[in-house]
C-alpha cells in the first residue's frame, strides 16, 4: 500500500546483492591465494591500459578529450537522474484524507481522521487489542486503509479483522464504493502476523 515500485526495487537489490558477493568472494580468495591475488592484479593493469587505449583511439578534435569520457559521462549522469527518480518514489503514498466525492451539490472529502476514529473505537473497546495505528494510502485507483493492530494472546485474527471491515462498512457507503483495507495483525512475543485484504 505505497508508491513503491515493487519490482524494480527487488531487481536492484538482486543486482546489488550479487555484485557485493563476487565482490566479497574474490576478496577472500585474492587473501588467501596469492596466486588470485597476482592474477586479479594483472588483470586489473591490464584492463586499465585496454581503458587508455580506446580513450586514445576516438579524440575529440584537438581538445585532448575523448568521445568516450563524454559518452561516459553522459551515462553516469543518466544513472543519476534514474537513481534519484527511483529515491523519490520510495516510501510515498501516504494521505491525510480517504477519499473524495463529487456530486451535484459539491464534493466531499473524507479526512483520514474519520476512518481511524472509527475504526478505534469499533476496536479499542474490547479485551483483544493492546495497541492499534491506522492510516492512508493513496494507492491507484483511489484511496485505501492500513490498520496495524498488536493484539493479545490467544485473541481471534479472524474476528479482529472482521470488526476493522465493519467499521468502514460506513465510509463505504459515504463514498459510494469500497475501500480496499488490509488489516496487520501482530499477536504474542514473537509478533505472528495475519493479513486480510479486500480489492476495490
Amino acid at each position: 500500500m505505497n508508491g513503491t515500485p515493487r519490482s524494480l526495487n527487488r531487481l536492484l537489490i538482486t543486482l546489488l546483492g550479487v555484485l557485493l558477493i563476487a565482490a566479497g568472494t574474490l576478496t577472500a580468495a585474492a587473501g588467501l591465494n596469492p596466486s588470485i591475488a597476482q592474477a586479479w592484479s594483472r588483470t586489473g593493469t591490464d584492463t586499465w591500459a585496454w581503458v587508455l587505449e580506446q580513450l586514445r583511439s576516438a579524440p575529440m578534435g584537438d581538445t585532448g578529450i575523448s568521445w568516450w569520457t563524454v559518452a561516459l559521462v553522459g551515462l553516469v549522469v543518466l544513472a543519476i537522474l534514474l537513481l534519484l527518480r527511483w529515491m523519490f518514489s520510495q516510501g510515498g503514498g501516504r494521505s491525510d484524507r480517504l477519499g473524495v466525492r463529487s456530486t451535484s451539490s459539491g464534493t466531499t472529502t473524507v479526512d483520514h481522521s474519520l476512518a481511524a476514529r472509527a475504526i478505534r473505537e469499533a476496536m479499542e473497546g474490547g479485551d483483544e487489542v493492546l495497541s492499534l495505528r491506522v492510516s492512508s494510502w493513496k494507492i491507484k485507483g483511489g484511496y485505501g486503509v492500513q490498520v496495524v493492530v498488536r493484539a493479545r494472546r490467544g485473541a481471534s485474527p479472524r474476528r479482529i479483522a472482521a470488526t476493522a471491515e465493519e467499521a468502514i462498512a460506513g465510509l463505504d457507503t459515504l463514498l459510494g464504493e469500497l475501500i480496499p483495507i488490509l488489516v496487520h495483525i501482530r499477536a504474542g512475543p514473537r509478533s505472528r502476523s495475519t493479513r486480510t485484504g479486500r480489492p476495490r
